[in-house]
This record gives structure tokens, sequence and C-alpha cells, in this order.
């Protein structure tokens, strides 16, 4: 029987954070710690079990003898296939999906799509390309580790959530070519664990401020943009695009949320806080830095709705 060497309070204190985990960099942050366990333990479950004395094995062969039927039960699991799911869900206004192991881990999260069609075309042509394609691993810009899958004509299709390690990032590239093709689709219901206690913020729409900029930066193949106030302050970032028309698309759409939707304040599991912006149909479509105080993460709200109308659209 594999050991394992994880200590048993640490362990509860770290199912204890994965309860309460807000977003999935921090799943990853604690599941890193246990993947390299967790692989050893499969691989010793794997080997054959050692016959240590002549009584042993004799008893094993009486039972084999007496009980056929159980032991043929026994190896049935050896054929046993698992299968990765594509969870597909609105977000904002479009559509999203990602992509879970069979033990439930996130592999990775795709860039939102205008249609369900959409999402569709772009699982397909995901599936094409996983095995004349090439998974690469790389290190962004804040020194966190990636996969990508990269297409023979050089487009990206999939960027993975980061890892703050690179054999993390590695072992999560082998399931994700060993669960994308057989994958299941399935529609789910996405739901905010906040929205039902995050707090309205009251914005000033008539407030308006020059000097603002949507700042797009390719690093390493990938797009990302950055609103950034008249001092450089960031006040809201996305990132993981393939396309520069995807990062355009997606600032479009923050604008037009802005417009349509909702900010309220969150407080993490930290006591920090945090702005989130809502659409008219209550589905998150843009999250703020973290502040030590709410009045930060409501100013910052403000500042978003004072900057974004005359922001100049950037590429550095």
């Amino acid at each position: 029987m594999a050991k394992s060497n994880v200590n048993v309070d640490e362990l509860n204190k770290d199912i204890e954070a994965l309860k309460n985990a807000k977003t999935e960099d921090e799943v990853n942050a604690i599941m890193a710690k246990y993947n390299d366990a967790i692989d050893e333990m499969e691989k010793e479950k794997s080997k054959p079990e050692k016959k240590t004395t002549k009584a042993k094995t004799t008893a094993a062969k009486t039972t084999a003898k007496k009980a056929p039927a159980k032991k043929k039960a026994e190896e049935a699991p050896k054929g046993r296939s698992y299968n990765g799911k594509y969870e597909v869900y609105e977000i904002g206004d479009g559509y999203q999906y990602h992509l879970k192991a069979s033990n439930g881990e996130i592999l990775f999260v795709s860039e939102v799509y205008t249609t369900r069609e959409g999402v569709s075309k772009a699982i397909d042509a995901l599936k094409k390309n996983i095995e004349t394609g090439e998974l690469r691993i790389s290190k962004d810009k804040k020194g966190l580790f990636k996969f990508k899958l990269v297409a023979k004509n050089h487009r990206v299709l999939a960027i993975s959530s980061t890892y703050p390690q690179e054999k993390g990032a590695q072992r999560a590239s082998e399931s994700f070519k060993k669960f994308a093709v057989k994958a299941d689709i399935v529609d789910i219901e996405f739901e905010d664990a906040d929205v039902k206690t995050a707090t309205p913020i009251e914005i000033d729409t008539k407030e308006r401020k020059n000097g603002g900029k949507f700042e797009i930066e390719k690093f390493d193949g990938e797009y990302s943009w950055d609103l950034k106030a008249s001092n450089g302050q960031i006040l809201c970032q996305a990132d993981g695009y393939t396309s520069k028309s995807g990062v355009l698309n997606s600032i479009e759409s923050f604008k037009k949320n802005i417009k349509e939707g909702t900010f309220k304040c969150v407080k993490d599991k930290n006591n920090n806080y945090c702005y989130k912006l809502y659409t008219q149909s209550g589905r998150v479509c843009a999250v703020g830095e973290s502040y030590t105080t709410k009045s930060s993460a409501e100013s910052a709200a403000n500042s978003v709705v004072a900057f974004y109308r005359d922001a100049e659209t950037v590429e550095i």
C-alpha cells in the first residue's frame, strides 16, 4: 500500500483552504503541493504486490481457486477509462468553457466567445490540433508558468491556468493531452459565490477624467489588457487571449457592461476587498485589484467609470 508523508494537520488546513478558495489560482497553488505525491502514490498502487512469505502465497492461491469471480472483478479496473469534461457556461455577455480532468482539476479556461456555437467550433478546433500541434511550457511576465497548445500555423489555441512551478504546468499539460480529445461537452450553470453577500457600490456617473489608457500587451504569444488611470494605477486587467481581435472584443464588452451593469464590493477570506462588475443578468464580467480597505475598492470602481470613456487604446 502506498504511503504518504503529508502531515495530517497541514492536510486538514489545506482542505479548509480549498473549501474557502475564491479563485482558480488559489486552488492551483494548494494542489501544486500534492500533485507529485499523488503521482507517486498512483505509481505505487500500479506495482504488483510482493509475495513476502510462503504462507501468504499459499493463502492467495487458495482464495483464487475458491473465488475466481472475485479475482476477475479485481482485475477489471485495469481497463477502466477516465474521461474529462468540457464545461460550457455563460459569463458576462458571452460564453466560456473550461476543461476538467477526471479528478475535477481545471486544466485550462478558454477566452470568452460571443455565441454558444463559437464555443463548439473552438472545442472542435482544439481536438483536431491535439496531435498535430505543440504543447509549450512558458513563463509569464508575473513569473508564473503556463502551458499553451500551439497549432502548426503558430496560432495559440489554448492557454492554461497559472502554476507557481514549472513541473506543475508540465504535469497539467500531460493531463490536458490525455483528456482533451475524449472529454464530454456539458452545459452548466456558473454561479458566483459572492453574489449574495456583495454590497452595491454607489457610482458617480457624472465624473469624467482624461488620461486613462487601455494598454494592450503581447507576451510570448498571449494578449492581455490593462485599464490604467492617468497616474498609472491599474484599475482592471484581463489576460489569456489568443488573438488581437479577442482582446479588442474583450475591451468593447467591458465598456458595454460598465454602462449596463452594476458594481459591487466583495470581501475575501483574507479580509481584503475588491470590486466586481456584474452584468444585467447577474453574471460577473470583471474583477478589480485587491485592496486592504473597502473604501479603496469602491474608489477604484468609481475611477473605472471616470476614466474608461475617454481612455485611449494603445499597444505596448
